[in-house]
């Protein structure tokens, strides 16, 4: 594969990773730096890519660390793994918090309502609690709608920087780079 067969490669990836259950980079790990300096990593679910905008979305709680974080320093950096093809895709870039508007709203009644259960609730993402029961058990629950709506924001991603790394055949492994520079894409192979 050339650079250009593997930059549309990658965009195939994650296009397919959020349109569809089950799929190799549906979930990704997001670094960002925390409140105190120190790295933080979590897993994401990827709701939406757009190649032509350089955009990776993902929705979460607007009372999490992470919006904390990317308030304060809005660089992140995601990577996912296809292990049975013994791919990586990794992807810099930074962070802008849709906390309104009709992208949001939209976002919110496009989602499963089984996954907006966690922002439903009355505690915050990372509060201790004595037992998983306690999460969303009697009087933790929120009621209504309005009120995990509330708490519910999308995460664009402009990414900067994408690079793909493949290992699967033991004598020949393959990295490439890709850097946003304005409204195109420098591309070159790195070692592995």
């Amino acid at each position: 594969m050339d650079l250009a067969e593997i930059y549309s490669r990658i965009w195939d990836c994650l296009d397919r990773a959020a349109a569809g259950k089950n799929q190799p980079f549906k979930t990704m790990q997001a670094a960002t730096i925390g409140l105190d300096g120190s790295p933080n990593v979590r897993t994401v679910v990827l709701r939406r890519v757009s190649e032509p905008q350089s955009e990776i979305i993902f929705h979460t709680d607007l009372r999490s660390p992470k919006i904390a974080e990317l308030s304060r320093e809005p660089r992140i950096a995601l990577v996912g793994v296809d292990p049975v093809r013994n791919l990586q895709i990794r992807a810099k870039g930074k962070a802008e918090i849709i906390r309104s508007g009709p992208e949001r709203l939209e976002a919110w009644k496009s989602s499963p309502d089984h996954t907006l259960t966690v922002y439903r609730t009355a505690l915050a993402p990372g509060t201790p609690i004595d037992s998983p029961d306690q999460a969303f058990g009697s009087g933790s629950a929120i009621a209504g709608e309005q009120k995990g709506f509330d708490n519910f924001c999308v995460v664009k991603v402009h990414i900067e920087s994408l690079e793909w790394l493949e290992h699967s055949n033991n004598d020949h492994h393959e990295r490439a780079l890709y850097r946003r520079e304005g409204e195109r894409w420098s591309q070159s192979w790195i070692a592995p």
